[in-house]
This record gives C-alpha cells, sequence and structure tokens, in this order.
C-alpha cells in the first residue's frame, strides 16, 4: 500500500529539523559535549543565568543542572560568579572558550542566512520570518496537547 505523499511545507520542515540536529550534533561534537550540555551552553548565548533558570529551561533537576555545570566549568566553557542582584546565588556565564569553539559553526550559518535572505525583498523576509514563527508555534503547540 502506497503511503500519502506528504505535503510539502512538512517535507522541508522535517529537512530543516534534520539539518538542524546535524548541526547541533557537530557543535557537540566539537566541544566534547551532550546534546543537553550543549542546550545548555546555547541558552547563555544572551548573557548569564541563573541555574535553576538553566534548570527550568532544560526541564532537569537543580541536581543535574548542578553536575553538568561542573562538568562544563572543569571545560572551561563556563564560569560561576555571584549573583549581584542576591548575594546568595550564582550567575553561569559563558567563557571566551565557548565563544571560540561554537563561533565559528554558528556565525557560518548566521552569515550564510543573511546572505540568502539579502536577495529576497522585504515582503518575501517578513513571510519567512513569519513562516519560520509559524512553525515554532506548531511545535510549541504540538507539546501542549
Amino acid at each position: 500500500m502506497e503511503q500519502p505523499q506528504e505535503p510539502e511545507i512538512v517535507r522541508a520542515c522535517r529537512a530543516l529539523y534534520a539539518a538542524i540536529d546535524r548541526l547541533d550534533h557537530t557543535a557537540a561534537e566539537r566541544l566534547g559535549v551532550s546534546r543537553n550540555e550543549l542546550r545548555c551552553l546555547n541558552l547563555l548565548e544572551h548573557g548569564p543565568c541563573r541555574p535553576g533558570d538553566i534548570a527550568r529551561q532544560l526541564d532537569l533537576t537543580t541536581g543535574s543542572i548542578t553536575t553538568m555545570l561542573d562538568r562544563l566549568e572543569r571545560k572551561g566553557l563556563v564560569i560561576r560568579s555571584r549573583n549581584d542582584a542576591d548575594r546568595r546565588g550564582v550567575m553561569i556565564s559563558p567563557t571566551p572558550l565557548l565563544f571560540q569553539q561554537l563561533g565559528p559553526i554558528y556565525r557560518a550559518v548566521a552569515t550564510a542566512l543573511v546572505e540568502t535572505m539579502s536577495r529576497y525583498s522585504q515582503d518575501e523576509q517578513a513571510l519567512a520570518v513569519k513562516h519560520l514563527d509559524d512553525v515554532t508555534w506548531a511545535c510549541e503547540g504540538a507539546l501542549q496537547g
């Protein structure tokens, strides 16, 4: 029995997910970290985070996060520092080594995306961004259902 052909949008999204998965696998291998550790490191892209926030984002226990942060700190990828807003608290920050290691991988993707998008009209760019936001919404919605 022949399977029905999936809509082209589903095929394209599957290809995108597979490419992102391979990219993350390569990045994790280059750093010598697990995929969850890579997810943790990606959360630090925009600056320091509290361990509890990382635990919530990754849906892991605080004990698991502590062990993970110990490993990442030993590798020189993160540092712990006192939280200025709450002196009892700790903040986790990325190190320059992290950006040196991951930067070339993710920067290459960002550069290629920006270059590709520069050939699109403003309306096409807006539509592409809307599509990606809609895909994100669909994925998040599936998790809620």
